[in-house]
């Protein structure tokens, strides 16, 4: 979600996105848990929203303290520094309310494709995690080659989880009735997820609908030629994940109780549904998917042959 106060609302009354942030950064949590040092890559970092919920969480951490958290986030194109240095602000004053020991980085390039392990200043002793919310991240959309630049870059730092968020529909096929019927399926879910959990009158609302939403259905459904919007499911990315030598990660328990239990503090929360997709947590709205979850990590590669190592 971008950082406007439409979308923040949208973040806040829909349950969908705090589902899958709290079950992500479970997971990195637990994929950190013996490091005291950690290295925390956010692709789409928008406000930092999930930044707090993992600074929280190992604040809370009593036997293995934190000697240093370090936030680095990525930006390229046209994404503004001055508000990626404004989210680092206040999530340094954050850090410090909680005595968090803590740095924030901006690793800012011009195009996603001039992406490298150096932009990242990693240090020996880390454990790095790495969040990628797609469905804010228009750079990481722009597939394949794009996609592989980032993650040739990303696999240099070893990291130990990599977790990814995603609108859980094909709005990016080329043919026409195959991205209609996803859009209509789609959007018919979440304009009745809107009309449940958001008031009528809402300003934010009707932004939303009037202005938001409204334009990425006529992008999806009128343009032909090339789409800025480039969602896709969770099986054309483990197709596309495997040839870069990826392999999916189970979701804990934990990850999915953290899940449940935040679906369940909304009002709506009966009609926000839960699904496997495979080791892929799949949010919805009464069984209609609208975002998917999930982890992976990364093979090892061959300095003899290139190859992966499975």
């Amino acid at each position: 979600m971008a950082c406007c106060p439409a979308f923040f609302a949208c973040f806040l009354e829909l349950p969908f996105y705090q589902v899958t942030q709290f079950a992500g950064i479970q997971a990195i949590v637990e994929s950190v848990a013996s490091a005291k040092r950690i290295h925390f890559i956010d692709l789409a970092i928008s406000s930092g929203g999930h930044c707090t919920v993992l600074m929280q969480a190992l604040a809370s951490r009593h036997e293995q303290p934190i000697e240093m958290l370090k936030v680095t986030a990525v930006g390229s194109g046209t994404a503004s520094r001055q508000k990626l240095e404004d989210t680092g602000k206040r999530l340094a004053q954050f850090a410090e309310a909680l005595d968090l020991p803590f740095s924030f980085k901006i690793a800012m390039v011009t195009d996603i494709n001039d992406l490298n392990e150096d932009a990242f200043e990693s240090e020996d002793g880390e454990a790095t995690a790495v969040y990628c919310s797609l469905m804010r991240s228009s750079s990481m959309r722009t597939l394949p080659d794009c996609l592989e630049y980032a993650i040739t870059a990303l696999r240099k730092l070893n990291p130990c989880l990599m977790v990814i968020t995603e609108t859980e529909a094909n709005l990016y096929s080329p043919v026409f009735e195959e991205r209609f019927n996803e859009a209509l399926f789609y959007y018919s879910a979440y304009f009745d997820c809107l009309d449940v959990c958001m008031d009528r009158c809402s300003p934010y609302r009707r932004e939303l609908e009037e202005t938001y939403l409204s334009q990425q259905i006529k992008i999806i459904i009128a343009s032909e030629e090339e789409r800025i919007l480039r969602h896709m499911k969770i099986d054309v990315w483990r197709s596309l994940f495997a040839k870069f030598g990826m392999v999916e990660a189970e979701l804990s328990l934990s990850s999915l109780y953290q899940a449940d239990l935040t679906a369940k503090q909304f009002a709506c929360g009966k009609s926000c549904t839960l699904n496997m997709n495979g080791k892929c947590l799949t949010v919805g709205w009464k069984g209609t998917p609208i975002l998917s979850l999930s982890a992976w990590k990364f093979h090892a590669v061959s300095a003899k042959t290139s190859e992966y190592l499975m």
